[in-house]
């Protein structure tokens, strides 16, 4: 694996493009940037970059994970409170609670504020994952997306053992997420790089090595791969070493509604990420493939269901065939 170990520059500069580039801070910005305790140098780091430019403040906000309510409402004084035209949230949430809280999104909106989101923010996040030009990922996320419009099929592959066909469709349109957020009311997770769909529908094994929220953070990067059978677009069996593990993941899937479908085929187009980490904030922009099960944002994908669980699931260095055309080898775009 590559050294991920970012200096102090690296981290500076990372701050710097997410304020100046992703955000798209100026003077007549009001930056407001949400933290907690352990993730405070890093909001500081921030912070730092932004009053450069702009008047800045930073909150911070209890613990998401020991009281989600409480937290919540400090969130919503400080905005209240600031009324600001850019938002950060830069804190730990392990179980990505405020992400799917339409309220919170609601309030960001009622301000106009354009937001970063950051749950597990750690060195790696901010020193690589956002230590690049984010023009140039928005370039070849959009050059991808103009690629994969119109397929019909894609396979990806595995030295792990993933072996999947997926059908799409000119319904099922795919989108790109560039982490640019530069107009009021834009706003979602950084780092950022990926595009994605909701398939017609999947057949085969998927070998992952990186499941998403609200295991991402006590499972980080498994020592041996996650093994999912799908059949008619949905997990029919979940497999691994650790049988606890499994049975929780299928037992989390099974019990919403649709949450065994596969909601989103997403390619990370990232190409500055080196490897993933088993951070899923950074590892789902690698270059590479992850795959969602659970609802499958239709107000983007164009499907016509949801459900209220959504569980990536990160595929390590994968082959991916588009329509019978070689688009990855080995997590390498060939394009």
């Amino acid at each position: 694996m590559p050294d991920l170990n970012p200096s102090a520059a690296e981290i500076a500069r990372g701050a710097r493009e997410l304020v100046t580039t992703c955000l798209s801070v100026t003077g007549s910005d009001r930056v407001l940037v949400l933290t907690d305790r352990a993730t405070r140098p890093l909001a500081d780091v921030i912070a730092g970059q932004a009053r450069a430019l702009t008047t800045t403040a930073v909150t911070v906000v209890p613990d998401v994970a020991a009281g989600y309510e409480a937290a919540r409402s400090a969130i919503g004084r400080a905005l209240d409170a600031y009324a600001p035209t850019v938002t950060v949230f830069a804190a730990a949430d392990p179980g990505d609670l405020l992400a799917w809280d339409p309220t919170f999104w609601e309030h960001l909106e009622r301000h106009g504020a354009r937001h970063a989101h950051m749950p597990a923010l750690d060195d790696v996040c901010l020193g690589i994952g956002m230590a690049v030009d984010y023009t140039e990922v928005a370039r070849f996320t959009l050059g991808v997306r103009d690629l994969l419009a119109g397929s019909r099929s894609v396979r990806v592959t595995s030295a792990s053992g993933t072996e999947l066909e997926l059908s799409c469709g000119p319904d099922r349109p795919w989108t790109p997420f560039t982490g640019l957020y530069q107009c009021g009311g834009q706003g979602g997770r950084l780092p950022q790089g990926e595009v994605f769909c909701t398939p017609l529908t999947a057949e085969g094994v998927l070998a992952v090595s990186v499941v998403g929220y609200p295991f991402n953070a006590a499972s980080g990067l498994l020592a041996e791969p996650l093994l999912i059978e799908v059949a008619g677009g949905a997990a029919v069996s979940v497999r691994h070493p650790d049988t606890a593990f499994a049975a929780r993941l299928h037992d989390w899937l099974s019990g919403s509604p649709g949450g065994l479908r596969l909601g989103e085929l997403a390619l990370g187009t990232n190409r500055a990420l080196p490897a993933i980490t088993g951070n899923l904030l950074f590892d789902e922009n690698v270059p590479g493939v992850h795959i969602a099960f659970g609802h499958p944002f239709p107000e983007y994908t164009g499907a016509d269901w949801e459900s209220p669980v959504h569980v990536d699931m990160v595929v390590e260095r994968p082959a991916v065939r588009v329509d019978g055309r070689a688009v990855l080898t080995d997590g390498r775009y060939l394009i």
